[in-house]
């Protein structure tokens, strides 16, 4: 049965890839973190951790991001933000609604 979350043969195909070079950049150390839209990739041996004020970053020290200026290597993917489930919401395609309307 079709679903709303399903890829085309071609997307599936480079999303496999990405996900290999996700594996890869894990391999080489390379730590991640979503901040508002944008994946910044961190050396492990330089920033070991992320945090928030409310969420320890595990570091032997921890500075504000505001307080570092340069940002470091990242991907701009600025509609492809949430925090949380509960707020957010899919904009759906009518293909897609009805999709999620028969499997329900």
């Amino acid at each position: 049965m079709e679903d709303i979350f399903d890829l085309t043969a071609n997307q599936q195909r480079a999303f496999n890839r990405l996900k290999k070079a996700y594996k890869d950049c894990e391999k080489e150390g390379i730590n991640f973190v979503n901040r508002y839209g944008s994946l910044y990739a961190y050396d492990a041996k330089n920033i070991s951790g992320f945090g928030d004020s409310h969420i320890h970053a595990y570091g032997d020290n921890e500075v504000a991001v505001i307080d570092i200026v340069r940002e470091g290597q990242y991907i701009n993917i600025p509609s492809e933000w949430c925090d949380d489930d509960g707020c957010h919401y899919y904009g759906l395609t009518e293909k897609g609604f009805k999709l999620y309307e028969n499997n329900r």
